[in-house]
């Protein structure tokens, strides 16, 4: 039991202090995740930082750091583009520092329209053109997972969700990434005012709890196949957990980025199987009561 108490708060240790530049990051000995948070998000990971949260609770020695881009409404052109940038730079430097090393791309909202526009360039109307990812660093970009892109475009092979219509900003060329498609998984739903036209504000907010589980299990099992990985450290019985989204408009309120940049950790369910999830920094109060209790 003290034994699994050591994991957790190795794993929270490891993800807090983990949001750094690249420059700074060892090389992970799992995933190396770079992660864009929403429109209007604070600075930080957002709230899809809950899916990195997952990988590195399932993947020891995996490392997250957060784009560093504005992520505003207002020149919203300018600002995508940034995220790219800044998307494809990283990717650049990392793989020619930890040559050895897999990475994965995390984005929500206008993040994960620049995951998308930093590995096939940029296509829709009215951005500027951008080049794909160069093809040096291709091998080294094992997976891609985007929450409401507001440039999902219908009939692209990596579409989840239940979404019918293309977003506000769609792709006029989706050819340009499908080299890249088996490692993509977008999830747009229906009524999404971004990335499916809709008319339903909530739906925006909603995917943090209906998909955190499977976007981070297609992430690992993407990881596990490029690196002919048959079996992951930890209890058999480990599963991911999903964190409701507290967000009620298009983009994430302040208070639902304050509660998504929280540090992801990892909680011992009463089976003894590991179960990843995020809490605050008050949360740490609630490991030491969970110590407290292993030493009984």
């Amino acid at each position: 039991m003290k034994d699994i108490f050591s994991r957790a708060i190795t794993a929270v240790a490891a993800l807090s202090g983990a949001v750094k530049r690249d420059v700074e990051t060892p090389c992970a000995t799992g995933i190396h995740i770079i992660v864009a948070r929403g429109s209007i998000e604070k600075p930080g990971l957002g709230q899809i930082g809950v899916v990195a949260g997952n990988v590195t609770a399932l993947v020891p020695g995996s490392t997250v750091v957060a784009v560093d881009y504005p992520a505003t409404f207002e020149n919203y052109l300018t600002s995508e583009a940034s995220a790219a940038s800044v998307f494809s730079t990283q990717v650049a430097e990392y793989a020619a520092r930890c040559p050895n090393t897999s990475i994965a791309l995390l984005g929500y909202s206008q993040g994960g329209q620049a995951v998308m526009d930093s590995l096939c360039g940029n296509s829709e109307a009215g951005f500027t053109p951008t080049l794909d990812l160069d093809a040096m660093f291709d091998s080294h970009v094992v997976a891609a997972v985007t929450f409401g892109d507001p440039s999902h475009t219908v009939g692209a092979p990596w579409n989840l969700g239940t979404s019918n219509k293309t977003g506000i900003f769609p792709r006029l060329n989706i050819t340009a990434c499908e080299p890249f498609s088996d490692q993509i998984a977008g999830w747009c739903d229906f009524g999404d005012v971004y990335c499916d036209r809709g008319n339903n504000s909530r739906t925006h907010g909603t995917y943090f709890a209906n998909y955190t589980m499977d976007a981070a299990s297609f992430i690992v099992k993407k990881w596990m196949v490029a690196n002919n990985v048959t079996s992951l450290y930890g209890s058999p019985n480990a599963t991911v957990t999903t964190v409701p989204s507290s967000a009620t408009g298009g983009a994430a309120s302040t208070a639902a980025s304050s509660a998504a940049t929280a540090t992801a950790t990892t909680v011992i369910s009463a089976a003894g199987a590991i179960k990843p999830s995020v809490v605050a920094a008050a949360g740490w109060l609630g490991l030491a009561v969970l110590y407290m209790a292993c030493q009984l």
